[in-house]
């Protein structure tokens, strides 16, 4: 098991530096609430929203609401057997790419699938554990055998790190933190380092949550806002 670093010093130093330059909670924007009714959507939402402009994944998501909704599907509540039906229908992940006009790939190495690809295989994986639901997921992910549907999800390609894992149970309505490079930088200049690993980042948003009476994603998505510039 990997050690993550969350010192209590570092978490009260990152509460301390969040509340500086954050404001007061009563000032946040209230956190999207994601897809709590489809895990299709947070599949996709989750997998695509990896190293890329939020924009692009709004995109691929609307260009599928469109399609279900034309085939006389509803998007807002499909489980994962709506959406493997949907790949079938429309002939695999090569043309859900091309529905979606977004040949993105998992990472640009050499080989790597096309997202299109990763959201099929990991809709079959979380299938194979049981899990075609938003709210089986939610049972699943707190539950006893928490670990096989994780796994399921991070065997996906491009998937390993489980920044995605952990943002896929943010979009179903779990409270939790996506530690992203925003999330990481925000975390590493609050405690003066060069950089953070994204686990340790994540115990810290979380613990620097409690300390300051909010939820770990109403503060994660604050820092998102401030780095991104939104604010």
């Amino acid at each position: 098991m990997i050690r993550v670093d969350c010192a209590v010093a570092d978490a009260e130093r990152l509460a301390g530096y969040a509340d500086e330059v954050l404001g007061p909670p009563t000032t946040w924007r209230p956190a999207p609430p994601g897809y709590p009714d489809s895990l299709a959507l947070c599949v996709i939402d989750a997998i695509w929203s990896i190293g890329v402009r939020y924009a692009g994944v709004e995109n691929v998501v609307e260009r599928y609401r469109t399609s279900r909704q034309r085939a006389g599907g509803d998007p807002d509540r499909d489980g994962l057997p709506e959406l493997l039906e949907h790949f079938e229908r429309i002939g695999g992940p090569e043309t859900f790419a091309a529905e979606v006009n977004n040949r993105q790939r998992v990472s640009t190495h050499s080989g790597a699938v096309l997202k299109a690809e990763a959201v099929y295989q990991a809709a079959l994986g979380l299938t194979e554990a049981q899990v075609g639901t938003c709210e089986e997921l939610r049972v699943a992910a707190t539950g006893p055998h928490q670990a096989q549907v994780k796994n399921a999800w991070v065997d996906v390609p491009g998937q390993g790190s489980g920044i995605s894992w952990r943002y896929l149970l943010m979009l179903v309505g779990l409270p939790g933190v996506k530690p992203d490079r925003w999330i990481c930088r925000f975390v590493a200049r609050a405690l003066g380092r060069a950089t953070i690993v994204p686990d340790t980042a994540a115990c810290l948003v979380v613990e620097s949550s409690n300390l300051m009476g909010v939820s770990p994603t109403s503060l994660d998505h604050e820092i998102w806002r401030y780095e991104r510039g939104i604010r």
